[in-house]
């Protein structure tokens, strides 16, 4: 289940336990439906991510083109942080 709020200019994007494909419609219009400057996903709740999840944080990054860089991932644990790190997408995304 994908929930969000906007704070400010910054919308909150809050990611359920699982993160998969089954997310798409969810996570899609929690971006697309709102006007923001900054974006957070949020991580805290969630234990398991699939290349379903990373392909959207993908087209994310695509969706927002040059403003890419206001993308944080934040709320990681161990497992969803080493997941990330094996992806390279520290490269990619700002991580708190």
């Amino acid at each position: 289940m994908i929930n969000s709020k906007l704070k400010g200019d910054t919308l909150w994007v809050y990611v359920g336990d699982k993160f998969t494909i089954d997310s798409f419609a969810e996570f899609q219009a929690a971006y697309c439906e709102n006007e923001f400057k900054d974006i957070v996903i949020d991580f805290s709740q969630t234990s398991q991510i699939d290349s379903g999840g990373l392909g959207m944080l993908l087209q994310l990054r695509t969706h927002l083109g040059e403003e890419a860089n206001r993308i944080t991932l934040s709320g990681l644990s161990d497992h969803i942080l080493k997941v990330f790190e094996v992806v390279n997408f520290e490269k990619l995304f700002k991580m708190a």
